[in-house]
Order: C-alpha cells, then sequence, then structure tokens
C-alpha cells in the first residue's frame, strides 16, 4: 500500500508539471481521483489497497488524457461564463466559491459589488448609497451597471470568464444579462424544502472566530414519488467554540419558510427564462459538500467553454 501511495503521490507531482500551463485542469484531476476515492470507499468494506490502487488507475487514466492535451494546444483556456442559483439555504455561495476556485474563475456576488462600489465614495457609489438609505431596492439598470463594469475590469485583466452567485433575481435582469452577456450555463441548485428548512435551522455562528458551522444531522428516507434518499451529516464546531456559538435572529421556521414562498414566486419567472433560452440545468443535492462536489464536478466540466449560441 505504502509503494502505491508514494507511486500515486509523485504522479500527482509530475501532472502538476505537466498541465502547469493549463492548470485549471490539474484542480478538475485532482476533484475526480478524489471523488472516486471517496465514491468507492462509501459503497462498502474495501481495503486500503484496493482503495488506493483505484486512485491509481484513475490517475493514470488522467495522466495520459490531460497531459496530452496540456501537450497538443497552445491556445487560450477557454472561457467560462456561469450563473449559479438556489433557494437559501441551498449552500449557493458555498459552492459557488468551491467551483469559482477550482475552475480559476472570480466568483461574482452583485451583493458584494455594491457594497465595495459604495465604500469607493464614487458618484455611483454615493448614488447607490443614498437610495439604500432610503430603505428603496436598486433599480435594475444601476444593479447592471454595477456588474458590467466589474466584468468589463476582468476582461481587461484577463480574466477568463466568471460565476455569478445569485443573479439575476428577476426576469428583466435576466433579460438584460443575456442581451449584454455570453452566458454558456445557469446551474440550478436544489434541494428539499423540508431539508433546507432544517440546514438553516441548524446554522451556527462562532462568536469567537467568525467560522460557520451547521449542527442539523440529517436524515430522508426515498420520498413516495421517487425523491431520493438525503444524508447531510453535521458541520460541528471544535470544543473551543461550543461555548461561543449563536443563532441568527431570522433562523426560525416561520420566517425561513416565508423567505422560501418569496423566493419561489420570485425565482420562478427566471427559471422559466433561462431555461427556454436552453440555459438552466438542474442539479438536486441530496447528500453534503464532500460527497457532492465529486458528482457536481464532471457535469460541470462538459460545460467549459460552452457560450449561448451552443445550448444544449
Amino acid at each position: 500500500v505504502h509503494n502505491i501511495i508514494l507511486e500515486a503521490s509523485g504522479l500527482i507531482v509530475s501532472l502538476f508539471k505537466t498541465l502547469h500551463p493549463v492548470g485549471h485542469q490539474l484542480v478538475n484531476i485532482m476533484s475526480t481521483a478524489t471523488g472516486l476515492l471517496q465514491f468507492r470507499a462509501r459503497r462498502g468494506p474495501l481495503s486500503a489497497l484496493a482503495a488506493v490502487a483505484s486512485l491509481k488507475s484513475a490517475l493514470d487514466q488522467l495522466a495520459t488524457t490531460g497531459g496530452q492535451a496540456a501537450l497538443s494546444t497552445d491556445a487560450s483556456p477557454p472561457m467560462i461564463n456561469w450563473v449559479f442559483l438556489g433557494p437559501p439555504g441551498v449552500g449557493k455561495g458555498t459552492y459557488a466559491t468551491r467551483v469559482a476556485k477550482a475552475f480559476g474563475i472570480p466568483h461574482i456576488a452583485t451583493g458584494d459589488l455594491i457594497r465595495a462600489e459604495i465604500a469607493t465614495g464614487s458618484d455611483l457609489g454615493a448614488k447607490m448609497k443614498s437610495i439604500v438609505n432610503q430603505g428603496k431596492l436598486l433599480p435594475d439598470e444601476i444593479v447592471q451597471e454595477v456588474l458590467q463594469l466589474r466584468l468589463s475590469k476582468g476582461r481587461q485583466e484577463g480574466e477568463r470568464g466568471f460565476l455569478l452567485d445569485g443573479f439575476p433575481r428577476t426576469r428583466a435582469q435576466a433579460e438584460q444579462l443575456l442581451r449584454t452577456t455570453d452566458i454558456g450555463l445557469v446551474l440550478n441548485l436544489g434541494l428539499r424544502e423540508e431539508v433546507l428548512v432544517e440546514k438553516c435551522m441548524g446554522r451556527r455562528l462562532c462568536r469567537h472566530c467568525g467560522k460557520n458551522y451547521n449542527i442539523a444531522n440529517i436524515y430522508l428516507a426515498p420520498g413516495p414519488e421517487g425523491q431520493p434518499e438525503i444524508v447531510m451529516p453535521p458541520l460541528n464546531p471544535p470544543p473551543e467554540c461550543a461555548p461561543h456559538l449563536e443563532v441568527r435572529a431570522d433562523d426560525r421556521e416561520e420566517v425561513i419558510r416565508h423567505r422560501l414562498e418569496v423566493y419561489k414566486q420570485e425565482a420562478a419567472p427566471v427559471e422559466q427564462f433561462f431555461r427556454e433560452a436552453g440555459l438552466l440545468v438542474d442539479f438536486e443535492i441530496t447528500s453534503g459538500i464532500p460527497e457532492t462536489m465529486p458528482l457536481l464536478m464532471p457535469l460541470l466540466q462538459s460545460y467549459v467553454g460552452r457560450r449561448a449560441n451552443e445550448r444544449k
């Protein structure tokens, strides 16, 4: 087992050197290989020898295909212009952050952009601050302006795309986004409502370190209408954080269900628009992030470089 682990480790290093010109491929290879090991381990009893041998076999195959790809092209990495949608509590921000890092693209949340622009004290920022201080929603035109400024800056700096998190929120925003930007994929993350409620009620924030945890230990048997089994273990805090945990004031069941109902009403026209445009892909989450990422990454890989005029 020790020798096989060493061989696999050496192969990983050689892969890194080979794929450096297209480093995003390395991340996908590592995600796939790690996912394989996790998946095989969960299927049932598996010896360490068999598990690591499976990992090495996968890396051998990936080294051949990935290395050839790296050596056979001088083209720039393909563009990735994606949008992630999903209800409150689905983990959209967490998945977006990890996926963006894996593919080497910026994770863009319009809320962060707006706060940053206001902080600069620019004319646009001052205008937005005045509107927000009056308790009003920012007009779509202003939100689009802030977003397009960020995307333009990214293109000038050589970014190979972006991942928009939770935007657009209205059909009008979606229509305007497609008029101004070439979107290749809109991923709609889904999770059964009872699980969303339980997840939100299990959220905890450590006042001491600022990290988020979730004490919900979720198991749902397969549903009568074909719903899959859902297994989501808790993300428990370390002992030193336990005395400092607090619950968000709005993480109460009635408030959570109201938020979900509002989201469904607002999201339905957006989802319909992107579905009609041939861009929407539904992805149902049935387990925790460590188990979901190895399933999600190969799906996303198939959309790398896809443009709006190549919709499936």
